[in-house]
């Protein structure tokens, strides 16, 4: 379960753990903080230097004392006097694995001098202990058993209602997980939709879901290929949120466009064994617009922004599309297919042509778990982002400082649009060498990107499925992109 986070105002809480913070290794801040003898004791532990506690970023320590009354858990953690949010956070992230670590169950957070700081350091202590246990069905005690985190602020109501805030976003990266986190046999184009509504069933968000004959009428031929093998049929899934108070006419919304494979096989291209493994994740772009959508909803932010999820799953059938199949898709042009595990972006095809022949949106953002190439180029903690607009491409370079969800800027341009076009066809939907395989996906993208409207798209292959723990987020589902999404409407 995930941990409870509450504040009070009482500055002598107790509970049978105390944490503190060390800023640049300035143990003599602690002196008035604590009792003298485990003052004393960290002295102690500080003078071994790198053999015990230098109280550097990312260093923590811990040991208990009796206090008359019991046994009572001191933790001290590290950081760096410029420490960003997201530092912060990773902070939290590291004291709940140190606290569950030893066994404990109420835990205070006190002598923070900046409040902001105490609940950056709360909001990663809850990332951090998100699990997904669904399905398993021993040992549902030790399973069920969370840690409570109370941090000690000067305006409690003040910080309540800040948390709150952050807590519902993270509440949705938490979301996002458990539908990445889902085996395909429960989580497929149907089922998803309905999680989708029960989730977003209390918000002001709109949802339209076009089924097989909808798309079939609406001529979405590329979504409808990649879906043709399996008996769980594709769905278009369109969210709206306006949150704006004084509301403009003229105003064009944000768009956020997902893919949603809920399952690859690679189709007729198969898959070799060890990359089928996790091909549930491959529906994380969708899970990311979604999951933002529902925090942005919720935190009530005076937006206006619209959502599109492409969800197909690519299977092996008698009617399966194929390679040298020819589709034609929903903006009117056609597409060669090449390989059949390169599905994900005929998903985003004929959502991005509806998204924006619907709201002429100011500018569309895509997210989708699209090529090994830019896990190869990137590696597994940064997505790529691929933009005709620097200014896009410059936000998302730097957002990460302030959500933790990363990105490198990666080229799209005329050399690598060339490597689309097919002999027969518009264009097809593999470039002609093995190279730049990231790249040439995102071209393939902006081609159904009409009116020279600002575009990026986000690579998030190697970002959706954490194959380790980090500090916020344990082995698996990262609910990467959220943060990063909800970030864009905010500032945008």
């Amino acid at each position: 379960m995930a941990a409870i986070i509450q504040f009070t105002s009482a500055p002598d809480h107790k509970n049978d753990g105390m944490i503190y913070s060390v800023t640049d290794g300035n143990i003599k801040a602690l002196k008035n903080q604590i009792p003298d003898a485990a003052y004393k004791r960290i002295e102690t532990l500080h003078k071994k230097g790198a053999d015990g506690f230098d109280g550097k970023q990312g260093n923590v320590c811990s040991f208990s004392m009796d206090n008359g009354s019991g046994l009572t858990w001191y933790v001290f953690f590290g950081l760096a006097k410029d420490s960003t949010a997201v530092d912060l956070e990773k902070a939290g992230g590291k004291l709940y694995a140190h606290c569950a670590g030893l066994k404990m169950t109420e835990v205070s957070l006190a002598g923070m001098s900046n409040e902001q700081d105490g609940l950056s350091i709360a909001n990663g202590f809850y990332l951090g202990s998100y699990e997904f246990n669904k399905y398993k069905t021993k040992n549902l005690d030790k399973l069920n058993k969370t840690i409570t985190l109370t941090v000690v602020v000067d305006d409690k109501a003040k910080a309540e209602k800040n948390f709150k805030r952050m807590k519902t976003l993270s509440d949705a990266v938490f979301m996002a997980r458990d539908f990445v986190s889902e085996p395909p046999n429960t989580l497929y184009p149907a089922s998803y939709v309905d999680m989708i509504k029960k989730t977003l069933k209390k918000t002001d968000v709109k949802i339209t879901v076009f089924d097989e004959k909808k798309l079939e009428r609406m001529g979405a031929g590329a979504l409808l290929a990649v879906g043709k093998g399996s008996e769980c049929k594709p769905r278009l899934v369109i969210f709206e949120y306006d949150g704006r108070v004084k509301k403009d006419k003229g105003e064009k919304p944000l768009a956020l466009v997902g893919k949603g494979v809920t399952y690859d096989t690679g189709g007729y291209s198969l898959k070799p064994r060890d990359a089928m493994s996790t091909m549930k994740m491959d529906m994380g772009g969708s899970a990311a617009v979604v999951g933002a959508i529902k925090a942005l909803a919720e935190n009530k932010v005076e937006k206006y922004v619209v959502g599109a999820i492409a969800l197909a799953e690519n299977m092996i059938a008698a009617n399966a599309y194929r390679v040298d199949d020819v589709v034609v898709s929903l903006s009117g042009q056609t597409i060669e297919v090449i390989n059949t595990d390169a599905e994900g972006r005929l998903c985003l095809a004929d959502a991005l042509t509806y998204i924006q022949n619907k709201y002429d949106p100011k500018a569309v953002v895509d997210a989708a778990t699209l090529t090994g190439a830019c896990m190869a180029a990137l590696g597994l903690d940064m997505a790529g982002v691929f933009s005709n607009a620097k200014s896009l491409e410059t936000f998302f370079w730097e957002s990460g400082k302030a959500t933790g969800d990363e990105f490198w800027p990666l080229p799209v341009n005329k050399d690598f649009d060339k490597q689309i076009d097919s002999p027969i066809a518009d264009m097809r939907n593999l470039g002609l060498t093995p190279f730049a395989g990231a790249s040439t996906a995102a071209v393939f993208l902006q081609r159904f990107i009409t009116n020279d409207r600002p575009w990026a798209h986000l690579d998030i292959a190697g970002t959706a499925w954490r194959k380790d723990d980090s500090a916020t987020c344990p082995k698996g589902a990262s609910g990467f992109g959220v943060r990063a999404f909800y970030h864009l409407v905010e500032n945008y």
